[in-house]
C-alpha cells in the first residue's frame, strides 16, 4: 500500500461537546440528517436506532454502543478511541477517512460495508462479521480478528501487521498481494478448491502449513 495516499482523518482542534448523545442520535435519525463537527465523550447507548444518519469530522471517545443499529449510515473523518460496539449492526455503512484505537468490536456486523482509508490499531474484532466488504487503503495494526469472517470481500491496498486473524474466514477472498508474513492465519477458512490463496505473500512457516493444505508434499533436503 502506497502510504503516501493514505487518507487520514481531518478533525478540527475544537469540536462541540455533545451532552445527551442519545438524543441527538434520535434527532438525526428522524430528520434523517447529519451529525458534524461533534464530540462524544462516555455515551452509553443500548440498542439505539442510528439508520442512515451521516457523521462527519466527529469523535467518539470512551463510548459504548452495545447492540445498537447503524445500518447505511456514513462516517467520514471520524476517530473511535476506546470505543466499545460489540454486538451492534453497521451494514451497508460508508466509513471513508476514520480511525479505530483500542476499540471493541466483538460480534459486530459489517456486511457488505465500503470501507476506504481506515486505520484499525490495538482493537478486538473477534468474531466480527466483514462479508462481502469492500475494502481499499486499509491499516491494522496490532489487533485480533480471530474468528472473523471475510467472505466474499473485496480487499486491496492494504497493510497489515502483527494481527491474529486466527480460524477468520476468507472463503471465496481473493487474497492477491495480501501480506500476512506478520500476522497470525493459523487455521484459516478457505474454499475446497483454494483459489483464495493465489498470489498471497506469506512466510516461509506460514507456506509449509499452507502447502500441505494444497496437497504438496514437501520433503527435507538431503544433506
Amino acid at each position: 500500500m502506497n502510504k503516501k495516499v493514505f487518507k487520514e482523518p481531518k478533525i478540527p482542534e475544537e469540536l462541540t461537546e455533545v451532552k445527551d448523545g442519545a438524543e441527538l442520535i434520535r434527532t438525526a435519525r428522524e430528520e434523517e440528517g447529519e451529525i458534524f463537527r461533534r464530540q462524544f465523550t462516555g455515551t452509553f447507548l443500548s440498542r439505539i436506532d442510528g439508520k442512515h444518519i451521516s457523521f462527519q469530522q466527529v469523535v467518539f471517545r470512551n463510548c459504548k454502543f452495545l447492540g445498537c443499529s447503524f445500518d447505511r449510515a456514513s462516517f467520514t473523518d471520524v476517530k473511535f478511541i476506546g470505543c466499545d460496539f460489540s454486538n451492534s449492526s453497521m451494514n451497508d455503512v460508508c466509513f471513508k477517512s476514520c480511525a479505530f484505537e483500542n476499540c471493541k468490536a466483538l460480534g459486530t456486523d459489517f456486511y457488505g460495508s465500503n470501507i476506504r482509508h481506515i486505520s484499525i490499531e490495538n482493537c478486538n474484532f473477534r468474531d466480527a462479521g466483514m462479508d462481502a466488504v469492500r475494502m481499499s487503503y486499509v491499516k491494522i495494526y496490532h489487533s485480533d480478528f480471530t474468528d472473523a469472517s471475510f467472505s466474499k470481500c473485496n480487499i486491496t491496498n492494504v497493510d497489515w501487521k502483527d494481527d491474529c486473524f486466527k480460524n477468520a474466514s476468507f472463503f471465496k477472498t481473493w487474497l492477491k498481494d495480501i501480506d500476512f508474513t506478520e500476522c497470525d492465519i493459523t487455521g484459516i477458512v478457505i474454499s475446497d478448491a483454494k483459489d483464495e490463496l493465489r498470489e498471497v505473500i506469506v512466510n516461509l512457516e506460514q507456506a509449509i502449513v499452507l502447502a500441505k493444505r494444497l496437497g504438496i508434499v514437501i520433503k527435507e533436503l538431503e544433506k
